[in-house]
């Protein structure tokens, strides 16, 4: 039904705003324009929600103006702070996302290789949903890894996921059990989120990098430990020497470019697929 919501008002805006309809059979491309180049995304049809959503802000020109605000090297470059726009020196950026979220769509078949477009979301603690931020998005940049590395990063993963389930578990508890929301249950609802936690992940046993995944981490690269958190809807196509470039600016205590990298513009389009 969320699907259906969305890719109907989609639909509508589209024609409201007289834009040519997309044709379903064909991939679709979104072309970013920086203040350092550009950058070209390719967007996930099994995503439609986030496919669907970066769509009608892009042909809304919403990103026009508007800053990457959050850089930092070997892990992503991240903008879409609606009121970063004012561009003033020194604020700390990232705080809006256009007064809405997007519901989750984390896929295993995807994972955090150098290039992916990712969403930008709160923490596990407050959005167990793990709801996307309506209009922030990250371009994955990361580093080649060895198995070594990343065997402590399946560590990593495996106690995301373990924190995950808890504030998941929490949260259900609270809705489930009003009474257990009370600060004098805290104990309680501890004790009971917890063996969820130990029971869930008895039967599922613990989280891997798949060796497919690992093989281009090593060779590609990316931010594995963000695999199976954040949804992920697109890939870079186009461009990816520009978020390298960007990844590389200097930056303040708060991972804002000392000099501001800007969305200039942004442009959808579709092209057929060689077969």
């Amino acid at each position: 039904m969320k699907q259906f919501i969305y890719t109907l008002f989609l639909a509508v805006f589209l024609f409201s705003c007289g834009e040519k309809p997309l044709d379903p059979d064909k991939p679709v491309y979104v072309k970013i324009s920086t203040s350092m180049g550009d950058v070209t995304v390719r967007l996930y049809d099994d995503t439609p929600l986030h496919r669907d959503n970066f769509i009608r802000l892009c042909r809304a020109n919403t990103y026009d103006g508007l800053l990457f605000h959050r850089v930092i090297q070997e892990f992503v470059v991240q903008g879409g702070d609606p009121t970063s726009k004012e561009r003033e020196p020194g604020k700390l950026y990232g705080h809006h996302s256009g007064g809405y979220t997007v519901p989750a769509e984390i896929l295993p078949h995807y994972f955090n290789k150098r290039g992916a477009l990712i969403d930008a979301k709160k923490g596990d603690d407050v959005n167990p949903e793990r709801a996307s931020a309506g209009t922030q998005f990250c371009f994955v940049q990361g580093k080649v890894l060895t198995d070594e590395e990343m065997d402590e990063i399946e560590k990593r993963i495996n106690t995301i996921r373990r924190n995950w389930f808890y504030y998941t578990f929490t949260d259900r508890l609270k809705k489930e059990q009003p009474e257990l929301a009370d600060e004098s249950a805290a104990y309680e609802l501890d004790l009971l989120a917890s063996i969820m936690v130990s029971d869930t992940l008895d039967v599922l046993g613990p989280a891997v990098i798949p060796p497919e995944h690992r093989e281009v981490y090593k060779t590609i690269g990316g931010v594995p430990h963000l695999d199976g958190s954040v949804s992920i809807w697109g890939e870079v196509v186009e461009g990816f020497d520009i978020v390298e470039k960007i990844s590389l600016v200097e930056t303040d205590q708060n991972d804002r470019p000392l000099k501001d990298v800007i969305i200039q513009s942004t442009k959808v389009f579709q092209k057929d697929v060689c077969r």
